[in-house]
């Protein structure tokens, strides 16, 4: 939880300085999110009669683009297509911060090209990968509620979702740190690949684990704001700063992560530069 605690306070400390490349990139994911989706499953849940669930709902509820229409589709297309240009530049930022001391936007702007194709590749992972998850995910839920058993709503669904969190944290896990060892050691994709490996292996499952409990309470949140808030409006806001903060603190704990592991002296905290 190390990370995730130093990145939390990060974020507060800059979030003003991190916000024009989060916001656009949030606003359209929270346009996406499926609010109709999430009640649907969530009232079979409390209902205890997991048989309302459908596959294709059980999929838009659980993928990150929102296929119930096609606005909103769109919307979830072009908040991913938005995150490659931000992040781009958030992670530029953040390398100048860590390694000079200064967050100014001076500079970052000629870093775009050389982050921009790493972090579409990057990006294209990291979606495809949550989407297939998303898919058999998906599948196997809806596979268990066929079976005409109760006892499977309170303990093998749940186990299923848990356990499939695991998998895709390892999924996430086998390249989490690839995008700062591609921006900064000047290695090619498969070479920054092993290396990125090689850091993040003493420090793994600590890692994934707060990973884990970030997007569990994240999506915990979500379900919460779709049950019980159902002004759109209102919806939204809370969506879009949620989206907000899970994207800094993902893209701050990889560079917080990359700067320890590979023992990189940060300029950014008070011991160097004074503040």
């Amino acid at each position: 939880m190390k990370y995730t605690l130093q990145s939390f306070k990060y974020v507060i400390k800059n979030f003003i300085y991190l916000l024009p490349f989060a916001i656009l990139p949030a606003i359209l994911l929270s346009f996406s999110t499926d609010e109709e989706a999430v009640v649907h499953v969530m009232d079979a849940v409390f209902a205890k009669d997991i048989s309302q669930w459908t596959f294709f709902m059980l999929f838009r509820a659980i993928s990150v683009l929102n296929f119930g229409s096609w606005q909103s589709l769109v919307f979830g297309i072009l908040g991913i297509i938005l995150i490659v240009p931000c992040v781009a530049l958030m992670m530029a930022l953040l390398e100048k911060h860590f390694r000079i001391g200064r967050r100014t936007f001076n500079g970052i702007w000629s870093r775009l090209n050389d982050n921009f194709v790493s972090t579409l590749w990057y990006t294209v992972c990291l979606v495809v990968l949550y989407e297939v998850w998303a898919l058999v995910c998906s599948a196997i839920l809806f596979v268990l509620s066929r079976i005409d058993a109760p006892w499977i709503m309170f303990t093998l669904a749940p186990a299923v979702f848990f356990a499939m969190h695991l998998v895709l944290l390892y999924g996430i896990g086998v390249f989490y740190l690839w995008l700062p060892c591609m921006q900064m050691t000047g290695f090619r994709a498969f070479e920054a690949l092993r290396y990125s490996n090689r850091l993040m292996a003493p420090a793994k499952w600590k890692i994934l684990f707060a990973q884990m409990v970030f997007m569990i309470v994240t999506e915990v949140l979500i379900c919460l704001c779709a049950i019980y808030i159902p002004n759109i409006i209102v919806f939204t806001v809370l969506t879009t700063l949620l989206y907000l903060v899970m994207l800094m603190v993902y893209c701050v704990r990889m560079q917080i992560a990359y700067f320890d592991l590979d023992h990189i002296e940060r300029a950014d905290l008070a011991r160097y530069y004074g503040k």
